[in-house]
């Protein structure tokens, strides 16, 4: 069952969420093992990440390969531990990149 993933970084910059996305390798040619969908969103606040994963543990898999480089570049701890709601449905619209 598909799963959504809420977490909050307080503080975080949108150049240090890029030097994580560089140096893990997570941008869209590359995604994650599991990820279905992802978005980074610049707050007043920091940073908030809204996933899609497959489960629970292709993101437990990905994040125990992120977490020490987010710890590198300077990320505060989150404001509370990620949050998980099962996904009774979702839907995906692919469209052409354009160049």
């Amino acid at each position: 069952m598909a799963v959504l993933m809420e977490i909050e970084f307080p503080g975080v910059t949108a150049q240090q969420y890029d030097t994580v996305d560089r140096r893990v390798g997570a941008r869209a040619d590359q995604p994650p093992e599991g990820l279905l969908f992802h978005t980074a969103i610049i707050t007043d606040a920091g940073l908030r990440v809204i996933d899609l994963w497959e489960s629970t543990e292709a993101f437990d898999a990905f994040f125990s390969r992120v977490q020490p480089v987010v710890e590198e570049v300077g990320y505060p701890e989150p404001s509370a531990p990620p949050k998980f709601s099962d996904v009774h449905y979702h839907y995906e619209r692919r469209q052409p990149v354009s160049a």
